[in-house]
């Protein structure tokens, strides 16, 4: 058998059944399984077919309620879409043919299994609209919410940010950050997590912290004899498993800075991660935000997904601030 999928049904408002998300076991076999993403993936488009087929469970039960169904549809219209649009377009490349289309097959079999009792009060059915109006902010600090967000903005990761969907992290009483006060803007849909690596502040990492991209805010205290940051010291510091690919003057809130791509091979492996650093120095101290793509095998061309995440990474750079 090609995959297992796992349902799990939730309540909307009393008795508006819809199906929440699909947590799949799927696998070509028991030695490879899907990624967390695909995972988040399959979770975050079986929801969004099962609100469209319980919207239109309502206009057609309740004609009187196809203006409301209307505004409902509206209100999601822009992300919800843009997020469906964008899964299928990362589950088709992710998964083969067949594999893409039996998920496709399950979701709409359940769907039909679910959806076949009637509403019983037109209340449900209105209680049912309101939460789909107020599920359509993307406020909800929910895996659901955060699932919409990844995809919607899967195609242009920068567009989180200037649609206003933002966490702002702060270096401010961190612990790793003594004596240095950072205000960085970062996607809303972007996990925090602490890092092992005394250097790092925090680390945040996309679709929720099932993506292989991340954001790093990395402080060093830098030596008495340190010079100037320019392409000479950075040179320096770079080990010898480390490519430069290019470098670029920069300005981080007033402070002269020099961003950098490099890709690093990493130690007794066959894999690698490419890299915007964007660093400047204030007071004794090295800054570096940093984001990356990967790990992957040493063959994958990087290219595409580094241009595809560029303009994200210069947005957070070009927006933080000294606190």
């Amino acid at each position: 058998m090609p995959f297992q999928i796992i349902t799990s049904l939730r309540k909307v408002q009393y008795t508006v059944l819809f199906l929440f998300c699909i947590f799949p076991a799927l696998s070509y076999s028991q030695e490879q399984i899907y990624t967390p993403k695909v995972r988040l993936a399959i979770e975050t488009y079986a929801f969004l077919k099962g609100q469209s087929s319980a919207l239109q469970m309502v206009s057609m039960q309740f004609p009187q309620l196809k203006p409301d169904v209307v505004a409902a549809e509206k209100s999601t219209k822009a992300l919800f879409e843009r997020a469906q649009k964008n899964i299928e377009h990362f589950l088709k490349n992710e998964l083969n043919d067949s594999n893409f289309n039996i998920v496709q097959y399950q979701i709409d079999s359940l769907l039909n299994e679910k959806f076949i009792h009637p509403i019983e009060k037109e209340k449900y059915a209105r209680d049912f609209l309101a939460k789909v109006k107020s599920r359509s902010s993307l406020t909800a600090d929910t895996l659901l919410t955060k699932g919409i967000m990844s995809f919607a903005y899967h195609d242009a990761p920068h567009q989180e940010i200037t649609d206003g969907y933002i966490q702002t992290f702060t270096t401010k009483g961190h612990p790793k950050a003594e004596n240095a006060s950072l205000k960085i803007p970062l996607p809303k849909s972007w996990l925090p997590e602490e890092a092992e690596m005394p250097e790092t502040v925090q680390q945040f990492t996309s679709c929720n912290g099932k993506g292989n991209e991340k954001i790093l805010i990395v402080i060093y205290d830098l030596p008495a004899e340190f010079g100037i940051l320019d392409e000479k010291s950075i040179s320096e510091m770079i080990p010898p498993q480390t490519k430069l690919i290019r470098t670029e003057a920069v300005t981080i809130d007033g402070h002269r800075g020099v961003m950098l791509e490099v890709e690093e091979t990493l130690d007794n492996s066959k894999m690698k991660i490419r890299m915007l650093q964007f660093m400047f120095t204030q007071k004794r101290k090295l800054y570096c935000l940093q984001g990356s793509i990967g790990p992957v095998e040493t063959n994958q061309n990087l290219e595409p997904e580094i241009k595809k995440y560029e303009p994200l990474f210069r947005l957070i750079a070009a927006r933080t601030e000294m606190d």
